[in-house]
C-alpha cells in the first residue's frame, strides 16, 4: 500500500499541476494527504478539485503555521501505507515515479528509503539557466554507513532532497523530524536512516523540480550554522569507533573552516556588508562548534 504525503505552503498556482501529475501515476497511490501550513493564499479550492481523482484523498489546512518540520510530522503520522512518499507541492512527477520507487525498495529489502534523479531542465529558472539534470553515480542500493561516509562526511549538503519514499517501519523508528534543524530537518532524517538501513536510488530524473528562487534558498549565516551542526551531530551518531569518528571529525572540521572562509570572501566580493557583519558575529559560535566537533 502506498501513501503520499504532500506538504504545501503558499503556492496554490502550482498545486494543480503537482496533483495532476500525481493522478497520472502508473501505480496509483492508495491514499493521498495534502497538508497546507496555513498559507496566506488559501489552496483549498485547488486541492478539493482533486478529491475524486484518487482512491482516498484527504486535505487539511492548519489553523496556524507549524513550519516545515511540524507540518511534515503532522502529515506523515496520518499515513497508513507500507511505503510513504514525501512529495513537494510545486514539483511535477514522471508517471512511473511511484512504480519505480516501490520496485527498487522491493528488490532491496534492506533499503529504508528510495530517492531518484531530478530534472530542472524542463523548467528553466533564475537559479538554473537553462536548467540541469541531476543524476548521481550511486549504485541501486548502497549500504547506509558507506552512503553516509561518501556524501555527508566533509559536506554541508545532501543529494537526497525532501522527495523520497520511506518504509513505514523506518518512520516508526526514526520520527519525528527534528525541529532544531528547521527547513533542513529532512536531511537530518536521511542521515539517521543511514544508521539503520541501506539507501536505494533510481538513476532517472523522475521529479521535475520547481526550482524558482525562494527565501529558503537565499544565503544566510543561520543556514550555514544549522547545516554544519547537523553534520557534526550525525558524525558522532554514525561513526563505528573512536578512530573512525576522529577521522570523520577532522575531515568535517577542514571542510567547515573552508566553507566559512569561502562564504566570508563571497560576502566581501558582493559588497554585502550586512552579510559580512553577520559572519563576524557568527564566528565565535562557528569556531566553537568546529573545535568541539558538535553543536
Amino acid at each position: 500500500m502506498i501513501s503520499v504525503c504532500l506538504t504545501h505552503y503558499n503556492r496554490p498556482d502550482k498545486l494543480a499541476a503537482t496533483l495532476e501529475s500525481l493522478a497520472k501515476q502508473t501505480r496509483a497511490p492508495d491514499e493521498v494527504f495534502v497538508q497546507d501550513d496555513c498559507s496566506p493564499n488559501d489552496p483549498t479550492a485547488v486541492a478539493l478539485a482533486f478529491t475524486h481523482r484518487f482512491k482516498k484523498f484527504v486535505y487539511e489546512r492548519n489553523d496556524k503555521n507549524l513550519g516545515m518540520p511540524g507540518n511534515l510530522n503532522k502529515v506523515v503520522q496520518k499515513a497508513t501505507g507500507d511505503f510513504i512518499a514525501n512529495l513537494h507541492d510545486a514539483d511535477e512527477f514522471h508517471p512511473q515515479l511511484l512504480e519505480k520507487w516501490v520496485a527498487v525498495l522491493s528488490r532491496h529489502p534492506s533499503a529504508g528509503l528510495a530517492f531518484c534523479g531530478y530534472d530542472a531542465q524542463s523548467k528553466p529558472t533564475v537559479l538554473q539557466k537553462p536548467g540541469r539534470i541531476w543524476i548521481h553515480d550511486f549504485e541501486e542500493c548502497t549500504p547506509g554507513h558507506d552512503f553516509f561516509e561518501r556524501v555527508y562526511v566533509g559536506s554541508s549538503s545532501s543529494p537526497i532532497w525532501g522527495t523520497v519514499m520511506v518504509r513505514r517501519e523506518v518512520y516508526d523508528r526514526h520520527l519525528p523530524f527534528d525541529s532544531r534543524f528547521g527547513m533542513w530537518s529532512d536531511v537530518d532524517m536521511w542521515m539517521r536512516v543511514c544508521g539503520t538501513h541501506d539507501i536505494a536510488y533510481v538513476a532517472e530524473p523522475l521529479i521535475i523540480l520547481d526550482n524558482t528562487d525562494t527565501p529558503v534558498r537565499a544565503f544566510h549565516w543561520g543556514k550555514v550554522s544549522v547545516t554544519h551542526a547537523m553534520h557534526f551531530e550525525n558524525i558522532h551518531r554514525m561513526a563505528r569507533d573512536s578512530r573512525e569518528q576522529a577521522a570523520w571529525l577532522a575531515k568535517q572540521r577542514r571542510y567547515s573552516l573552508w566553507t566559512y572562509a569561502r562564504h566570508l570572501a563571497s560576502r566581501m566580493t558582493r559588497a554585502d556588508f550586512s552579510g559580512l557583519a553577520g559572519g563576524c558575529l557568527a564566528l565565535p559560535r562557528f569556531v566553537g562548534m568546529i573545535a568541539k566537533g558538535r553543536s
